[in-house]
């Protein structure tokens, strides 16, 4: 649950900060940059929008179940959370091979879905995590440092894919690569990430969590919880 690797070479919080950063960064696959490049290309605004919304309905129904599927799964959820974030990538990236003209609708609307259904295990993963290595004394604290880089790597990937878009103009679909990158980067520090208790990452009780410090404490409940 916790060895060596992951007390010893990086700080537990960091390695969630960075993970998160690097999820923020995947976002919502640049969304937005996607839909301005496709309209270049020669789609009408209404295949966009059905593409960009078909993404948004299959997370919303998606979403629903994720979290059970997560909270039940007996596989480690640092692979599943490396599963869905590799997924999210390779499907936000379907658009760099999208060819000139009103075209390949049939290639986006798929990966869209597939990208609407990868992420929305990422959140509920990351979260699992981090109730399961630093149990209920510290989950508010460094799920909102998650949060927080988190937003900040959105920021960020933005700000790349836009001078990336720039310094590479008129080859802007380039621009994307950003989010393999993020992709690439999260994985790389997965390893880093400790698996916890996996029964207290379900909402169970647990004898022993990291403090933020990345140190070993028991888990101190309250008699209600008992």
């Amino acid at each position: 649950m916790f060895d060596k690797l992951h007390l010893g070479c990086l700080s537990p919080k960091v390695a969630f900060a960075l993970v998160s950063f690097a999820l923020g960064e995947l976002g919502d696959g640049l969304n937005i940059f996607q839909g301005i490049y496709l309209v270049e290309l020669g789609w009408n605004e209404g295949s966009v929008g059905a593409a960009l919304s078909l993404m948004g309905l299959t997370a919303l129904i998606v979403q629903t179940f994720a979290g059970d599927v997560v909270d039940k799964t007996t596989l480690d959820r640092r692979l599943f959370l490396c599963v869905a974030a590799v997924l999210t990538a390779m499907s936000a990236s379907a658009v760099m091979f999208v060819r000139e003209g009103n075209g390949d609708h049939v290639l986006i609307y798929i990966t869209k879905v597939v990208e609407g259904i990868a992420s929305s295990f990422i959140g509920p993963c990351l979260a699992a995590l981090t109730l399961a290595s630093f149990g209920p004394d510290h989950f508010d604290a460094v799920m909102a440092s998650n949060i927080l880089w988190g937003h900040v790597g959105s920021v960020v990937s933005a700000v790349l894919a836009g001078a990336a878009a720039y310094v590479l103009y008129p080859d802007i679909k380039y621009c994307f690569l950003v989010i393999a990158l993020s992709a690439l980067v999260a994985v790389v520090f997965l390893r880093f990430v400790p698996q916890g208790d996996p029964l207290m990452g379900r909402g169970f009780r647990g004898a022993v969590a990291l403090d933020e410090a990345g140190q070993l404490n028991n888990v101190d409940y309250d008699e209600d919880d008992v």
